[in-house]
């Protein structure tokens, strides 16, 4: 909750508030065992760090002369699907060469033999496996209410929107597109 609170108190005042899917859910309301709107908090730092990225990637869409040329977005599906030659464009990209130690760590961190169903969990594991772990550890609900609030830099990165729990469930079909940027 402390760390959500410190970004939402960094909110623009201008920012729209998005209101709640659940129509169930009790806004600030305390929750058995000590929750007490935890959900509540962590949804208005969605908000505050949705709309800060949908600012940046559009800055980086038209570009101002001095960003031109020295902006670069990767996404981190695009790292583990292809993290080899995702790793070259980075080191190209600053004019650095890829030694062949940080290809084996790229390897490993997206290759290795672990597996995680927690998503953004840092370590030598099946990476690809962690690509689609929101889309069983999240309810439909909680994914509509991602796209809600993150729908601009989300179809700015190339991210599909679902329309069905049957969709987010069918791991055979990629929810990712070519990016803008």
């Amino acid at each position: 909750i402390r760390e959500s609170l410190q970004v939402v108190r960094s909110r623009d005042p201008r920012i729209h508030r998005m209101p709640f899917l659940d129509a169930g859910h009790k806004l600030g309301a305390k929750k058995e065992g000590g929750g007490g709107g935890s959900d509540y908090h962590a949804l208005g730092a969605m908000e505050v760090i949705c709309s800060s990225m949908a600012k940046t990637l559009q800055t980086a869409l038209r570009p101002p002369d001095w960003l031109r040329g020295n902006y670069m977005a990767v996404r981190y599906e695009d790292l583990v699907v292809e993290p080899i030659k995702t790793l070259r464009q980075v080191y190209s990209f600053v004019n650095l060469a890829v030694s062949p130690e940080m290809e084996k760590f790229a390897l490993n961190m997206t290759s290795g033999p672990g597996y995680s169903s927690k998503p953004f969990v840092v370590s030598a594991r099946n990476a690809t496996q962690a690509l689609s772990a929101w889309r069983t550890a999240l309810s439909y609900q909680q994914i509509k209410q991602v796209e809600e609030y993150c729908h601009q830099p989300m179809a700015l990165l190339g991210y599909e929107r679902v329309g069905s729990p049957e969709e987010v469930k069918d791991l055979s079909r990629t929810l990712l597109k070519k990016p803008w940027l």
